[in-house]
């Protein structure tokens, strides 16, 4: 009896120590709150969404991700072998490129968590007719800046969000925090968001901002964001501009820090879904991402279009490649 009173009494110190050691190494802002500040890396390979060879496989082994990540890798040095990227269209080769090389380090096989199948919830026919609406729009030849896409106009980044989701490049952001506050630089676009943590309401259902107005709040150790009140221009993965975001920050260690987001949004999706990962500490600068609506591209487009309306030509080629997956109004039945 006595033993196990020792046994179990040790059990208690180690236990007490640990949790000690481990609200130590959590860092704290000077005003009590964790601190979240540092430059982060998104870069993931491991995909949004489950791939459907392996519809029943939440994780993979340490074997079978390691496969992985050399089979990506061998794929890539062999494409950027032959000619970098074979879609010329999208101007960039591979040397442009500055993707994740590693899976998550919870060997996950989707970022999405919920649905349990790793897959974004089903489409609703609004979502399908907005697709349908843009392609239609981008396929003609511009009158205005207004009718090309917002990230062909560098209103916003392909990746900054919010939500932020690993892609081709400038996939970091900095965190920095003052009482009260909290802000968000992305490196594409040099995005940023300014977030309250004070409790004021959001801004008016009248009021539309192309990042969606956001007030934060602490939750023990993790920092909830909620974001709405989008433009009707803003999308992610099809979302609208009633979407409601929800965005969790929680520091795991000196190097780690865990993302996740929860979009409800039901006039898009026929369901919410949450999706999880994880972003690394890193020495890298942000730097500045020159792109912006005035620039030359900008005005050649125009120039080019208008050069076709003096020929008479009429052609589709307009639409990006990026967006050639939209669905066409007559394939929905769509006046």
């Amino acid at each position: 009896m006595n033993a196990t009173r020792n046994w179990l009494s040790a059990l208690t110190v180690v236990a007490a120590i640990t949790a000690g050691a481990t609200e130590q190494e959590m860092p704290k802002t000077a005003w009590g709150v964790p601190d979240l500040q540092g430059t982060w890396d998104f870069r993931t390979l491991t995909p949004l969404e489950r791939p459907a060879a392996l519809q029943d496989k939440e994780y993979l082994t340490a074997e079978e991700a390691a496969e992985f990540e050399r089979t990506v890798a061998e794929r890539r040095a062999t494409q950027a072998e032959v000619d970098g990227q074979a879609d010329v269209d999208v101007g960039y080769n591979a040397g442009f490129l500055d993707l994740g090389s590693e899976l998550g380090g919870n060997l996950r096989t989707s970022q999405v968590v919920d649905p349990p199948d790793g897959r974004l919830p089903a489409p609703t026919d609004a979502m399908l007719r907005r697709y349908a609406e843009w392609r239609e729009a981008w396929s003609r030849a511009p009158r205005t800046p207004a009718d090309r896409p917002p990230a062909t106009r560098c209103l916003v980044g392909f990746n900054a969000g919010p939500p932020m989701m690993s892609s081709a490049y400038n996939n970091i952001m900095r965190v920095f925090q003052a009482p009260g506050y909290v802000a968000i630089l992305n490196e594409m676009v040099n995005d940023h968001r300014i977030i309250p943590l004070d409790g004021r309401e959001h801004v008016p259902s009248s009021v539309r901002l192309w990042k969606g107005d956001s007030r934060g709040r602490w939750e023990g150790d993790a920092l909830v964001v909620e974001t709405r009140n989008f433009t009707p221009h803003t999308t992610f993965r099809g979302s609208g501009p009633n979407m409601i975001l929800t965005e969790r920050f929680t520091r795991i260690d000196d190097d780690t820090l865990r993302y996740e987001y929860t979009v409800d949004d039901p006039d898009m999706f026929t369901a919410s879904f949450s999706v999880e990962t994880e972003m690394r500490a890193t020495d890298d600068d942000i730097y500045e991402y020159a792109c912006h609506e005035g620039n030359y591209a900008m005005r050649l487009m125009l120039s080019g279009a208008r050069r076709q309306d003096a020929n008479g030509v009429d052609d589709d080629t307009w639409l990006p490649s990026w967006y050639k997956w939209m669905p066409k109004k007559e394939d929905l039945g769509a006046e």
